[in-house]
């Protein structure tokens, strides 16, 4: 009986479902709706500088974890949703995709202890006995609260289950095929190697995506192969896989609030949080290139030692400011970097100051260490150019995410089959 109970629990549930796929009303892409939701962390169990790969049939897991500013515990629930190679929604349906029912609940949570800015911090281990993904390829994780409609909204995550078939070699030659970009961008060469069932049609049936740090807004998405032979497929173009060779990210550590760090001004204790000051930024697209060591990109949540990050890390408006003689007008300058998720949105949307001569800009952030860099989108564009400001160099050392799709024919999803990260310089 009680199998039966969980059986007609499942096909409601898939019914329900079937009607939020027909119209989707989220964005398929790491967004937070809510002002209250903050620190959405999702990578690997125990490797938090890590994307959010889980393995098809694997035991690997991944954790999500988010605070909730206030006093007040919720049950939270999530979903997911199957999507293409270039992130949109997928034609399958949720039974097809999931196994188990098609929502389950976030129920972990701890309050924030000794804080001045107080909040539950809530955290889950995915996936779960309730619900799995059941096929490889690109997903987006949607969190809620009561019920999953654009009212209810609390987050998005991107994650990705990979079917391993396929291998990938990727490298960054020291001298592009164009020679205006020697000494200035990156160039990556891609190889694929695999059998002969991923390499039938393949310029039909395979999509290469190459992602540099974390940034999507100048992913190369649904690249073709170039060169094919009867065991492998290269990827070697002129300008198809170039990107800015950019600058080392800029970095502040604001792992305590009782002593200022190297990049830190200032730091005011307020009545409900902490304000931090950065140093004033200049721009280095005329200096010389100098290597120090970063983290590409990404943010690292972490208070001091004698504290537990997860419920005693406190919070704090962080107030950037970069030299300008001039405002860009009608291009935006913004500040680019996990601790906004990568997106170059109001909140990290800088405004020009007339008196103080520059951009000035301010991100509500927890205790941890941050990358950062500055880049400039043109009106009408949403790729943002980080060199005018940072600079373009080969030597930088960036991250790359090499990912292969493959479309079964006769099917209807793309496939997850093949990945690799690698840094610049290094071949692997």
């Amino acid at each position: 009986m009680p199998n039966m109970k969980k059986l007609i629990l499942i096909i409601l549930s898939n019914l329900i479902f079937l009607t939020i796929q027909a119209a989707p009303f989220y964005e398929l892409n790491d967004k937070v709706y809510k002002d209250f939701v903050q620190t959405v962390l999702f990578s690997p169990t125990d490797e938090p500088l890590q994307d959010p790969i889980l393995h098809l049939n694997g035991n690997n897991t991944l954790n999500l974890s988010f605070d909730i500013l206030g006093n007040a515990n919720s049950v939270y629930n999530y979903t997911i949703v199957h999507c293409t190679y270039d992130w949109k929604q997928s034609d399958l349906q949720p039974i097809e995709y999931i196994n188990g029912y098609q929502e389950d609940e976030i129920r972990d949570f701890q309050y924030s202890l000794n804080t001045l800015t107080p909040y539950v911090h809530y955290s889950l281990t995915f996936p779960g006995e309730n619900l799995q993904p059941r096929l490889s390829g690109n997903y987006i994780l949607i969190v809620y609260d009561t019920r999953n409609d654009a009212e209810h909204l609390l987050f998005n995550r991107r994650f990705m289950v990979i079917d391993d078939k396929a291998t990938i070699t990727a490298a960054i030659p020291q001298y592009p095929k164009n020679p205006d970009y020697i000494k200035t961008k990156h160039q990556v060469d891609v190889t694929v190697n695999a059998d002969n069932s991923l390499l039938v049609n393949p310029n039909q049936s395979l999509n290469l995506v190459i992602k540099q740090n974390g940034r999507w807004d100048n992913a190369v998405v649904g690249l073709k192969p170039n060169y094919t032979y009867t065991d492998k497929v290269t990827y070697e173009y002129d300008e198809s896989t170039v990107f800015e060779g950019g600058n080392q990210f800029r970095n502040f550590d604001m792992k305590s609030f009782k002593y200022q760090s190297e990049f830190i001004k200032e730091i005011r204790q307020e009545s409900d949080c902490f304000s931090v000051y950065l140093w004033p930024s200049k721009r280095r697209n005329n200096a010389n290139y100098v290597f120090e060591r970063d983290i590409f990109g990404r943010k690292l949540i972490k208070a001091r030692d004698d504290q537990e990050s997860d419920i005693e890390g406190d919070y704090a408006w962080v107030n950037f400011f970069l030299d300008y003689p001039l405002p860009l007008m009608p291009d935006n300058i913004y500040i680019i970097g996990a601790l906004n998720d990568w997106n170059l949105d109001e909140k990290s949307l800088m405004t020009y100051n007339f008196e103080r001569k520059g951009y000035e800009g301010k991100l509500f952030l927890k205790q941890g260490y941050y990358n950062y860099l500055y880049g400039i989108v043109e009106k009408g564009q949403s790729k943002a150019d980080v060199s005018t400001i940072e600079g373009n160099f080969w030597d930088t050392q960036y991250e790359y995410s090499v990912f292969l799709y493959f479309r079964m024919p006769g099917t209807a999803y793309d496939q997850l089959v093949g990945y690799n990260l690698i840094q610049s310089h290094y071949s692997n």
